[in-house]
């Protein structure tokens, strides 16, 4: 079974009421009238993660007590930065960093990316197009895996 990232943004006051009442989380997460901006990177989130040093995928806190396996909130202030550091990364430079990536370190489905480059880079222009418009719109964000 593959484990997917998902992530979903929320206004600034739905994630400070989502961190002092964790079981909004689960009550919200498919609410699409409290769901502002939605995506799904599916199994290249390891690969990207590392790849991109983190952009995208550093979180403010961590909640371990909701759905599956728990989930990151990042503020709207990080999920700017996050934008930002994600608008420095172009196609090109993400498939030079695939291609230089050093095989005796591990990523989930590099294999994978390795042979179907296309497919990260698909994986990619998601996630920068969710934060690009999560930042224009200061909303909060949320991801998890499932």
């Amino acid at each position: 079974m593959s484990m997917n990232l998902f992530f979903r943004a929320f206004s600034t006051e739905d994630l400070a009421a989502m961190k002092q009442d964790h079981a909004l989380v689960d009550d919200w997460i498919s609410d699409e009238h409290r769901c502002i901006v939605a995506t799904d990177i599916g199994t290249a989130w390891d690969v990207l993660n590392k790849l991109l040093s983190g952009a995208g995928f550093g979180s403010d806190e961590f909640l371990d007590d909701v759905l599956f396996n728990g989930c990151e909130l990042i503020d709207a202030e990080t999920a700017k930065r996050h934008s930002a550091a994600l608008s420095g990364w172009s196609q090109e430079r993400l498939l030079r960093g695939l291609r230089d990536f050093d095989t005796a370190d591990e990523a989930y489905h590099l294999d994978y990316f390795r042979d179907e480059e296309q497919d990260l880079v698909v994986e990619f222009d998601k996630l920068v197009a969710f934060y690009r418009e999560a930042a224009s719109k200061n909303l909060a964000v949320l991801h998890y895996a499932a």
